[in-house]
């Protein structure tokens, strides 16, 4: 008889509320008021020796450090200058350390929900952080005693705890429906590059506001999940098993290429480059089963075909290359180039999602974007279904402004089809990989509603692949975007603020 573990957390029609979304969003909210807004929204907690499990954290008074008082443990301890400038950044006035930027951005992420989200500060420069206090504050490791930025979202969490409860007969504990998330920071990631902390911190921050299903039932193998593979973990530069994680992580790097400019450039020339992706070998042979131990949060179903990733790129030919010298990730990992991989596994890597989405929010603003992803969180919560294909659908239909589905089918518009642009822009970074509409279709899991697959594939794909290629004489580049937006009639990008 299988036997359930309490597994936690351990990182882990919609036009009709499309419509209502982006009616509801603030587009062009001044700097003070996104300042104002990050105020009375994020709780910083402060921690100066996190391995004191018993200690109260200190809340740190927002409304004095808005108003430009830096006074308590806090700000006189030297040794978190990190964890200073990113509270500096996000609630002081530019000019005393605020950054409008970040603020504009973490305000857009933070109103996907519109509730409050703790952050934890967690002064990890001193002894070795223990077990014990990881547990308390819900802090992530960086293998050196350290907290790496991690975060969640307490409705999935709470229902997971809740879940488990319920199987062991357990009283289930209290919910935190007034919260967002909750996200655990330490001063260590700041000590290197803090521009790619900074990215970090937006990252983390998308987690918090992400309600969608983690398909926890479908990879689940052998009495362990199967979420990021057998090593539980995942690079940047991983095709990984489970789509719904590689949505997750990819709306969240959306955000971190948004924001830093240095890795937009190297994730896309890794993409122009056709640079090398890893895909980790599964440990057991394929029809193993979920095993003896099952967790208590979920049902299960036999794993899914796509926990042996890599037997299926076997099958289909793909040329599996040998890097020189020893392995990036290991024995464990096969190594392709990335736009060696077929239409249907190339999505299955983080990178290609959020270079799709952010020059899409960078060609139609950040608020189409955002808007589009407050309303994809409301369809998927408590909803197992293709989190991708949802989301180009609610991107889809934000272009139409309105109009309903059936206006452009059937029809040639002349004017500027930017309900297109998604769809073009999949293409693309799947490097027009797809010979035949059944492969287009497996962008999208065939879960993406038929008349936009036709739509983009019968009527718009060889005027775009033609003007901007990508073979051997054509590298990838960033004008390409431009060109593919331009041959579908979106002649003028929609401003972002600040």
């Amino acid at each position: 008889m299988p036997h359930r573990s309490i597994r936690m957390r351990f990182w882990p029609c919609a036009a009709a509320l499309l419509a209502a979304a982006i009616t509801a969003w603030t587009v062009s909210a001044t700097p003070e008021e996104d300042r104002t807004y990050l105020r009375n929204k994020i709780s910083f907690r402060y921690l100066a020796q996190p391995n004191q499990t018993a200690s109260v954290p200190v809340v740190l008074d927002n409304i004095g450090i808005w108003r430009g008082t830096e006074t308590g443990a806090f700000w006189s301890n030297a040794n978190i200058p990190g964890l200073k400038s990113v509270v500096r950044a996000l609630l002081q006035e530019p000019g005393r350390g605020g950054d409008a930027s970040l603020q504009y951005v973490a305000s857009q992420i933070i109103k996907v929900l519109n509730k409050p989200v703790i952050i934890m500060l967690l002064d990890d420069t001193g002894p070795p952080m223990t077990g014990a206090a990881y547990g308390q504050w819900d802090a992530c490791t960086d293998h050196h005693g350290h907290a790496w930025p991690c975060a969640f979202n307490f409705a999935t969490h709470d229902d997971q705890l809740a879940n488990c409860a319920r199987e062991l007969h357990q009283a289930v504990p209290a919910r935190h429906d007034a919260w967002a998330g909750q996200m655990a920071l330490g001063q260590a990631v700041f000590n290197g590059d803090t521009d790619w902390a900074t990215s970090t911190f937006i990252h983390e921050l998308v987690h918090t506001q992400d309600r969608s299903d983690g398909r926890a039932h479908m990879f689940w193998m052998s009495s362990r999940p199967y979420h990021y593979g057998a090593d539980g973990t995942h690079y940047g530069v991983e095709a990984v098993p489970n789509l719904a994680a590689t949505y997750q992580e990819g709306i969240a790097n959306t955000l971190r290429l948004v924001v830093h400019g240095p890795r937009r450039q190297r994730m896309f020339d890794w993409f122009a480059n056709n640079d090398i992706v890893y895909v980790e070998k599964a440990l057991h042979p394929e029809g193993t089963g979920v095993g003896d131990t099952i967790p208590c949060d979920t049902p299960v179903i036999p794993p899914s075909d796509d926990v042996w990733l890599y037997n299926q790129l076997q099958r289909a030919g793909v040329h599996e290359i040998a890097p020189s010298g020893d392995p990036p990730a290991g024995p464990d990992y096969a190594y392709y180039r990335i736009r060696d991989l077929p239409p249907r596994f190339i999505v299955h890597n983080e990178y290609i999602l959020a270079l799709t989405f952010s020059e899409y929010a960078r060609h139609m603003g950040l608020p189409r974007f955002m808007a589009a992803l407050q309303a994809n969180d409301a369809t998927l919560f408590r909803v197992s279904t293709s989190p991708i294909a949802q989301l180009y659908n609610s991107l889809c239909l934000a272009g139409l402004n309105g109009r309903p589905l059936s206006s452009v089918t059937g029809v040639n518009e002349a004017g500027p089809k930017p309900y297109l642009i998604p769809l073009a822009y999949a293409d693309y970074f799947t490097g027009y990989t797809s010979r035949s509409k059944t492969d287009y279709a497996s962008i999208f899991e065939n879960m993406l509603r038929p008349e936009w697959v036709d739509l983009y594939w019968d009527g718009y794909k060889d005027e775009v692949r033609a003007a901007a290629p990508i073979d051997r004489t054509h590298r990838p580049n960033f004008g390409d975007l431009t060109t593919i937006a331009i041959t579908l009639g979106v002649n003028q990008s929609e401003p972002d603020a600040p």
